[in-house]
């Protein structure tokens, strides 16, 4: 804590950042929150300057996703808000934790159809978790501290915090704050042998994991507590990395482009234990498998938004430390699973390890099978994955295995141009590891400014571009509901390679008549930003089945 007998309003929201530990902040500058940026000038917080609000605060998620700290990003009222919701939106569905800080017009003129203005409660209140403004500037720091901790307790997400021009010069005497010290519940012992008991006394349990809220250690107990018990884990809609791929346990994740067969796994169980999500639309294929389960669920948030149906036991917990007392009991208690338990879990693991093999394509195009398999086989352990939504999404959620936690930013929502503001904020708040893109042509063409943003930081990335010259989701629902008429979907592209060498960076070319391995490998060992335009093949809409 600190005391300051004369500064201004926006300089101690700088200053109460510092206290809250954020190292940078995300931003497209505003004239409405100037006296923030010029906190910011001489603070240790480093300051992102982004081309356009939406990367702006796809890259604050991506950090909230990985560090499990929310993610700072700042915009200006009207437009910037505006363009900045998307990332809320986002945030509020993944359950990713940011803070948005927004400029608003001066305090005087608000409500007036002033130049720019709008009502932040009435954009943000259905799709965040608190919106505030700061009308008293002697209490800026306390409703800093307010939102960071709404952001990252319970179920995390975004909370909107609204800066009147005016009232953030005004000078006041003032402390930073400090959080009081919050300790997760921690389940009883006989609360954990209960849920063990009833896991090894089910005939065809699973495990399903999800959320923000996790550590690298409980995504090691997790893979232990399904091989000790021999219980499937798979998890939630992009949410791969919760769980070491490679473990015998692991068995897909759920949602769209996921396996058949682990769909019926899942409907087949009769007791279903969800640690850190609940029976989610997607993961649920529209709420019609797994309902009729005993349902136990794990999770941070007493009301569990988002779950539909069953449920039989119910912890509000911490997913991270739930997971690694329940690993830690079922190891200890010991004792070899039933036969039928291993034997049901083995063929699920063979499913999935015949699901996540790619198959060549047979494409004239570049083979996005083989591009995958070169991925997969050069790319490091802990590499960190973001890619957007579409079709193309196919092949990186179903082919790279995630090996580390956190290691995968994907939008659960939805959302179209995530990936690479998504991995600028990744390369920013992990500089050490390796960070992979991938997106679509019409993904990539919604944030692809940022690479300009990636170039001024100096960050290291490789971005896969796959190009087919169409909207391929739309595509398929066009041609299955509208045979014969395509409209609206056809798309004119730069030449992505170029791209990249126009912005500083470096551009590859797979077209198929390239060795894939060669061009991958060449292009993750250039360092700064690199562009791999894979001319795909309109006609290949997803993956080929294994033979």
């Amino acid at each position: 804590m600190q005391q300051f007998s004369d500064i201004s309003a926006g300089h101690l929201i700088v200053k109460q950042l510092e206290n809250e530990g954020v190292s940078r902040v995300y931003c497209v500058p505003g004239e409405s929150y100037l006296d923030v940026l010029d906190g910011l000038y001489d603070s240790s917080i480093h300051t992102v300057v982004c081309r356009q609000e939406g990367g702006v605060g796809m890259a604050a998620m991506a950090e909230g996703r990985l560090t499990g700290r929310a993610g700072v990003a700042m915009v200006t009222r009207g437009p910037g808000a505006a363009n900045a919701s998307i990332a809320v939106h986002n945030a509020w569905q993944d359950g990713t934790p940011i803070v948005l800080f927004v400029g608003l017009v001066d305090s005087r003129e608000r409500e007036r159809e002033a130049f720019q203005d709008f009502s932040l409660g009435g954009w943000y209140a259905t799709t965040a978790k608190r919106v505030f403004t700061i009308d008293n500037p002697a209490e800026a720091a306390r409703v800093v501290r307010d939102a960071f901790a709404i952001a990252e307790s319970g179920k995390p997400g975004p909370v909107v915090v609204g800066l009147p021009e005016d009232l953030l010069k005004h000078r006041v005497t003032a402390t930073t704050e400090d959080r009081p010290d919050a300790r997760p519940a921690v389940p009883s012992a006989a609360d954990l042998d209960d849920v063990i008991a009833r896991l090894r006394g089910a005939t065809a349990p699973a495990i399903i994991l999800g959320g923000e809220v996790w550590s690298a250690e409980a995504a090691r107990a997790a893979a232990e507590l399904g091989e000790a018990l021999a219980v499937p884990v798979a998890t939630d809609f992009r949410a791969a990395d919760l769980v070491d791929n490679d473990s015998p346990a692991y068995v897909g994740m759920l949602g769209y482009g996921r396996d058949p067969e682990l769909s019926a796994l899942i409907a087949d169980s009769d007791v279903l234990l969800f640690i850190g999500t609940g029976r989610a639309d997607v993961l649920s294929d529209g709420y019609t498998i797994g309902g009729d389960a005993l349902t136990i669920i794990a999770s941070p948030d007493p009301e569990l938004q988002g779950h539909h149906g069953r449920v039989d036991v119910s912890f509000t917990v911490d997913p991270s430390v739930f997971t690694i007392a329940l690993a830690e009991r079922a190891v200890a208690a010991g004792g070899a699973p039933a036969e039928a338990k291993s034997a049901r879990l083995a063929a699920a693991r063979a499913a999935f390890e015949k699901y996540s093999t790619p198959a060549p394509d047979g494409s004239r195009y570049a083979d996005l099978g083989r591009v995958m398999e070169a991925v997969s086989e050069l790319k490091k352990d802990d590499a960190i994955v973001t890619f957007g939504a579409g079709n193309y999404a196919i092949w990186p959620q179903r082919y790279l295995p995630s090996r580390a936690y956190p290691s995968l930013v994907a939008p659960k929502n939805g959302a179209m141009g995530l990936g690479i503001p998504a991995a600028v904020g990744a390369a920013m708040s992990h500089p050490d590891r390796q960070v992979i893109s991938f997106a679509g042509d019409g993904c990539f063409m919604m944030n692809g400014q940022e690479v300009a943003t990636a170039v001024a930081e100096g960050a290291n990335l490789t971005i896969f571009v796959f190009d087919n010259g169409i909207y391929g989701t739309i595509r398929v629902h066009q041609e299955r509901d509208y045979p014969g008429r395509i409209s609206g979907t056809r798309l004119t592209n730069p030449d992505f390679a170029k791209y990249a060498d126009a912005f500083g960076g470096t551009g590859f070319t797979l077209d198929g008549t390239q060795d894939a391995r060669e061009v991958v490998a060449e292009a993750f060992a250039t360092p700064g930003v690199t562009i791999v335009h894979v001319k795909a093949d309109p006609e290949v809409r997803e993956p080929r089945p294994q033979a």
